[in-house]
């Protein structure tokens, strides 16, 4: 018999910010199962947001640290909170528990619920970044397209009342123009913007970090997690960070 709560470690891959925290934390507590406890922690070195390839090596390092402290702590799962699920492949080889990247899990997700989806991001210069990842995780033919809203990811709290508005204006072109027939926020700083886009559309759009934690919590109910022979351990040496 397994003990309850089940435990789910959510990890800012960005420095620490307070609302980002904050936030986090009240929408998945909103959306959690009674029997499961969130932990939202942010990295302590790293960069402030992750708005490249650039961004997401700096990044790494510092993720693995605390993806690795979450299954020593007796989490039951972890999820990278972020779009461009940073270090993804090698912290499913550092660990056993599962371990949630929001863009693989959104594009499941979504594709179970339409012929094609569209994504919604924060700026143009990560197109490139979400077809690499559908193309990647094997969605590239549900893609409809993907647009963006060009407001960066540390101005989306103070700016969240204008992003909503291009939210809606976006999506509205990739349902019309693309023929999407749902929308993934193509950014885990859009949380709690789900919803009411949802209602004005009346299309199905995903919220990333609600889609990784349920996700999260179907895996550790049915007991599995990432295969080894696709992510195996890690060989041990000698490594210098």
């Amino acid at each position: 018999m397994r003990k309850y709560p089940v435990k789910i470690c959510v990890v800012l891959p960005v420095l620490k910010k307070k609302i980002f925290e904050e936030m986090t934390y009240k929408e998945l507590e909103a959306a959690r199962r009674k029997d499961v406890k969130i932990t939202v922690v942010s990295v302590e070195r790293g960069p402030a947001s992750i708005e490249s390839a650039y961004d997401e090596e700096i990044a790494a390092p510092w993720i693995l640290e605390k993806i690795e402290e979450a299954e020593e702590k007796g989490f039951d799962a972890a999820i990278i909170d972020c779009m461009g699920d940073p270090a993804l492949e090698a912290a499913r080889e550092m660990v056993s528990i599962p371990v949630i990247g929001p863009c693989q899990a959104s594009m499941a997700i979504a594709s179970t619920l339409c012929d094609k989806f569209s994504v919604v991001t924060v700026l143009k210069r990560l197109l490139p970044l979400f077809w690499s990842k559908a193309r990647k995780y094997g969605f590239e033919s549900k893609v409809a397209s993907v647009r963006s809203v060009e407001v960066p990811v540390l101005e989306l709290d103070e700016k969240r009342s204008e992003v909503k508005v291009k939210l809606l204006a976006e999506s509205k072109k990739a349902i019309e123009e693309d023929e999407a027939g749902a929308i993934i926020l193509g950014c885990t700083g859009m949380i709690g913007m789900a919803k009411e886009l949802q209602e004005a559309l009346g299309v199905p759009v995903i919220d990333p970090a609600v889609a990784s934690m349920k996700l999260a919590e179907s895996l550790v109910d049915m007991k599995i997690s990432h295969s080894k022979l696709v992510y195996p351990k890690p060989p041990k040496k000698e490594r210098r960070l």
